[in-house]
């Protein structure tokens, strides 16, 4: 058990007291400033009481809070979670976990201390997307340290989100999605016309919902452009270990087929067309991507996490160049910069806040707009649960108005 030690230090006496151990290391805790023996003494017992403070009898561990998350991250969430999935984890943890909680015994959580923390984040400012996250990897994290024995109880089974009702004291950090208007949305396209290849992302995204990934994870496979649907087989992400692009299963899993109009249909069989005509004019120099094994510095090789094929095997990406090879997301971020206006000098802003991700809003909202119902809109953009389609669906469009005021005027 620890101990508080006081010695002084020139006119003051500090006191200190060990806490628990890190990476193997000991830890020390130590304040100074005070003016008697007694008084550091005092100010130490309440600081190691509010330390230990559990109000648990079940020790069968000593370890600390930040060791027994990277216990978790490597033995847990390696076997259960998709790499980019552990890499967001690590972030949060390291950023906002660890830094607060990270000193203290893992068996000294209590609820008030951890309701303190997420009202904390609350006021600073994180959205409640974030604060959801954060919430469900300290529940998923301490779930499993019962499991294990290193608790008896986890103190987040009470812990909760602050209600919508109440305003955090910094304003929320998230920017709000702007939706794109038609006038908007036809400087875009006239920007980035079908010689661009920024557009079939454009189009795929305003007029499919698509997600980024998910568009540029397409595959000439995924086309039937006789029964004229899409489906959404994978994606395609950074890997954050082998810095490739990599494929993936869905975000949450949300494999699906769906419609598609004749603009997307006709857009896709004229790239199809131009695809096949650039192979037989490039011939040998042609680049056929393949699936691959961590490769470095080979463009025509994309990752494989999932089940595609093994090494070497072709892969006929509608995201490719000319001359076969693959088109990356990244350019996604200079469409981002001529539509702020901030490409150039005389680059006019086209929309201060948009982000592609506003494409999908916009899908969402024109759907509900004319009149699908939630649940079909749910499918087509991958929910997993229909709240989230209603917060993609919370704008309230110049249609949604103009049918209010008449129903209004027929009451």
């Amino acid at each position: 058990m620890a101990k508080i030690n006081v010695t002084k230090r020139g006119k003051f006496y500090q006191y200190r007291f060990q806490l628990a151990s890190q990476n193997g290391q000991r830890k020390w805790f130590s304040k100074s400033g005070f003016k008697t023996k007694k008084e550091a003494e005092a100010a130490g017992i309440k600081a190691l009481a509010q330390y230990n403070e559990t109000g648990l009898t079940f020790k069968p561990s000593e370890i600390s809070v930040s060791d027994y998350f990277n216990i978790w991250l490597n033995s847990y969430c390696k076997t259960h979670c998709k790499e980019t999935t552990i890499y967001s984890y690590r972030k949060k943890i390291d950023k906002m976990i660890i830094p607060e909680l990270g000193k203290y015994k893992l068996k000294a959580l209590s609820h008030p201390v951890l309701q303190k923390f997420m009202d904390d984040k609350f006021n600073e400012g994180y959205s409640r997307n974030s604060l959801a996250v954060l919430k469900g990897i300290l529940s998923g994290a301490l779930k499993e340290a019962v499991k294990d024995g290193y608790i008896s109880q986890s103190p987040m089974i009470y812990v909760d989100i602050q209600s919508d009702r109440i305003k955090p004291k910094v304003p929320t950090r998230k920017k709000p999605k702007e939706l794109v208007t038609p006038e908007q949305w036809q400087a875009i396209i006239e920007r980035f016309p079908e010689s661009q290849p920024a557009h079939i992302p454009l189009m795929l995204a305003y007029h499919c919902g698509l997600r980024l990934g998910e568009v540029f994870g397409l595959m000439w496979e995924d086309i039937d452009f006789e029964a004229k649907t899409l489906s959404v087989n994978r994606q395609v992400q950074m890997s954050n270990t082998s810095k490739q692009w990599t494929f993936t299963d869905p975000k949450y899993n949300s494999f699906r087929t769906i419609d598609i109009d004749d603009a997307i249909v006709n857009l896709l069989r004229r790239e199809r067309a131009h695809q096949n005509k650039a192979r037989l004019y490039y011939a040998e120099y042609y680049t056929q991507l393949c699936v691959s094994g961590y490769v470095p510095d080979q463009s025509d090789h994309l990752y494989n996490s999932g089940s595609l094929g093994t090494d070497g095997t072709p892969v006929h990406m509608i995201m490719a160049r000319e001359n076969g090879t693959f088109i990356q997301p990244r350019i996604m971020q200079h469409v981002g910069r001529v539509i702020h206006g901030k490409a150039g000098k005389e680059c006019p802003c086209i929309s201060e806040n948009w982000d592609f991700h506003s494409l999908r809003h916009t899908h969402a909202t024109m759907l509900l707009d004319a009149g699908v119902p939630l649940p079909a809109i749910q499918y087509r953009l991958g929910h997993t649960h229909i709240n989230m389609t209603e917060h993609y669906t919370n704008h309230v469009t110049d249609n949604m108005r103009d049918n209010i005021r008449k129903a209004i005027s027929s009451l």
